[in-house]
């Protein structure tokens, strides 16, 4: 089974929690950063369980949701319900996206981008979101700070969420470019669960590579959700681009 198919579920949710107000902030610089207007219509791709859908549902946008994962969607079919927004949610592979020309922006938030072992996949999750993009839609990729994660890395941390604990123990694999993660999760039964994780981290350099690769073009890069510019000190790597009018 493909790491992700099993890292990504009911489990996950179980444990990774996000703050609502920093949900709200990031939705309203992704807007900022686009600068898409209300009535636009967003693909949220790799949507995860819609925290970042639903609030720009909620901004006006027209919002759809695209990811693997049953039990995400469902858990964004829950959460939309809940608020009173429509989402479009769809179930499926991102290196076939199955649109043409259809949004005016798309957004893969939270390091979504980098889960294959083939660059050729990464490359070709690119070139379907150009193909999804009318001309001159826009794209926002937000991946954590290669740089900063090399720096900082912690090899292994406990973390405890309603009653579970979790064990994480990551490393990154230079020749491969790769952040590895394992993870025990301790349910509050006893049970114990192991999942994988694994994300290839790419360089600036790589990433604008790739852009041109599949015909979109970089305008602006940012190092946080704040709008500070870009540096090998950033936490995050914010790429926008263009396909081209």
């Amino acid at each position: 089974m493909e790491w992700w198919k099993k890292f990504f579920s009911e489990d996950y949710l179980k444990l990774y929690k996000h703050d609502e107000n920093e949900t709200s902030r990031e939705a309203e610089a992704i807007m900022r950063m686009l600068q898409i207007e209300p009535g636009k219509h967003v693909l949220d791709l790799a949507c995860g369980f819609g925290r970042h859908a639903v609030v720009l549902a909620q901004k006006g946008l027209k919002v759809t949701g695209y990811d693997l994962s049953e039990a995400f969607l469902k858990k964004a079919k829950e959460l939309s319900d809940k608020v009173s927004v429509k989402l479009d949610l769809k179930q499926g592979d991102m290196r076939d996206i199955p649109y043409e020309n259809k949004f005016d922006a798309c957004i893969n938030m939270f390091t979504a981008f980098g889960f294959f072992e083939s660059e050729k996949d990464d490359l070709k999750v690119l070139k379907g979101v150009r193909k999804a993009l009318k001309p001159g839609g826009q794209f926002l990729l937000d991946v954590i700070n290669r740089e900063t994660a090399l720096r900082i890395e912690i090899p292994r941390r406990w973390t405890r969420e309603n009653h579970h604990y979790m064990l994480e123990e990551r490393f990154f694999d230079p020749f491969r470019s790769r952040l590895e993660m394992t993870n025990q999760l301790i349910l509050h039964t006893g049970e114990i669960k192991e999942a994988n994780y694994s994300v290839r981290l790419y360089t600036l350099t790589e990433m604008l590579g790739l852009f041109n690769s599949a015909g979109l073009v970089l305008t602006d890069v940012y190092g946080d959700f704040n709008g500070a510019l870009y540096s090998t000190d950033s936490p995050r790597m914010i790429l926008v681009a263009q396909k081209e009018k």
